[in-house]
């Protein structure tokens, strides 16, 4: 099976060029011809010229545009390769999709054909370097409400400010360890920590409770109604100095750089960078990976539905169920993610 999947990888990248070759052809010899309607315009191209280029491809209902107009001319060139094929004798393609979806450029051609397939992968790696509304070479961007493919220049009036710490920075070189994070503290206006819990994509788990640095007088009333009556003490109860050192150990063992997931990068991470003082491990990342189910609200429903499944059994507003939520509706989220997108949310 490896043979044949890189037989198949090399036949691919030698007949993706060898199209490069024959499109390059065409553009020259449409150069030649009389009218301009075939000539890929320069800069930016309107959705009406894209359409009536490619009016078979991209009309409804055989198939549609629906994504900025920095992805038009990666469009352009996909419908373009296609027709150069069908000028070879390859059978046509009745219909294309270009639909902006989770922050990346998703493609669908009617083809059965290992070429068109492999064309359109490699208009979607593309499209995720490349700003959707400029056409600027750009990458994802996330945020309250949003996941989109931007240039620095559309991305920063879009993009909330990335929180910085002192933590040291991890050897990025290799992929990191996913631990997710949740917290309850005392309550929003002055917030101390009360417990937390880890859980990685593996499955390993952290729980501790504080025993100190936090009073119940200082609990807001949602607190003492919802979060301290599950507190469970027992082994879990320590002393603050004691979970911090526990916790770097543990984060420590994992042998490779840790990425924090968190929903509340402002509360969680804060509370455990805190805990961690004097006792940060060099495979942490400096900086946490924000989840926010705002920023696919197409997965919305999906999202809430696996959160609501993992509270079925362990009720919610307790940091290691939450946590293990966290996990259930990331897994949901990368599962429906382009891998291309996914490869550039997770080097945020």
């Amino acid at each position: 099976m490896p043979l044949l999947t890189e037989f198949k990888h090399r036949f691919g990248r030698y007949a993706l060029s060898v199209v490069e070759w024959i499109v390059a052809f065409k553009r020259s010899t449409e150069r030649l011809l009389p009218g301009t309607w075939r000539i890929k315009p320069e800069g930016n191209i309107a959705l009406e010229r894209l359409t009536d280029r490619f009016p078979r491809y991209l009309c409804a209902p055989q198939g549609g545009v629906a994504c900025g107009e920095g992805w038009y001319p990666v469009v352009w060139d996909l419908c373009t390769a296609i027709e150069a094929l069908e000028h070879l004798g390859m059978p046509r393609v009745t219909g294309v999709h270009a639909e902006e979806r989770l922050g990346g450029l998703f493609l669908r051609a009617a083809s059965s054909s290992f070429i068109v397939r492999e064309l359109t992968r490699e208009a979607e790696l593309k499209a995720a370097a490349t700003c959707e509304e400029c056409g600027n070479p750009g990458s994802l961007k996330i945020g309250h409400g949003f996941a989109k493919t931007l240039c620095s220049e559309h991305g920063s009036a879009r993009q909330r400010p990335r929180q910085r710490t002192s933590t040291p920075s991890a050897n990025l070189s290799t992929t990191p360890k996913l631990v997710f994070l949740d917290t309850e503290f005392t309550d929003l206006e002055y917030p101390q920590l009360i417990s937390i819990g880890l859980v990685s994509d593996s499955g390993e788990r952290f729980y501790a409770e504080l025993s100190n640095g936090w009073s119940p007088e200082g609990c807001s009333a949602f607190v003492r109604e919802h979060i301290l009556p599950q507190l469970t003490a027992g082994e879990f109860l320590q002393e603050r100095f004691f979970a911090g050192r526990r916790l770097a150990d543990w984060l420590a063992e994992f042998g490779q750089p840790v990425r924090v997931v968190t929903d509340a990068p402002g509360y969680d991470w804060v509370l455990m960078a805190d805990l961690l003082e004097g006792n940060l491990p060099e495979n942490l990342h400096s900086e946490p990976l924000a989840f926010y189910c705002e920023s696919f609200p197409e997965l919305v429903p999906l999202l809430q539905e696996a959160r609501q499944k993992a509270f079925a059994d362990a009720p919610a507003h307790h940091a290691l169920n939450d946590a293990e939520a966290l996990r259930e509706a990331w897994e949901v989220m990368t599962s429906n993610l382009h891998p291309a997108i996914l490869d550039q949310y997770l080097r945020l």
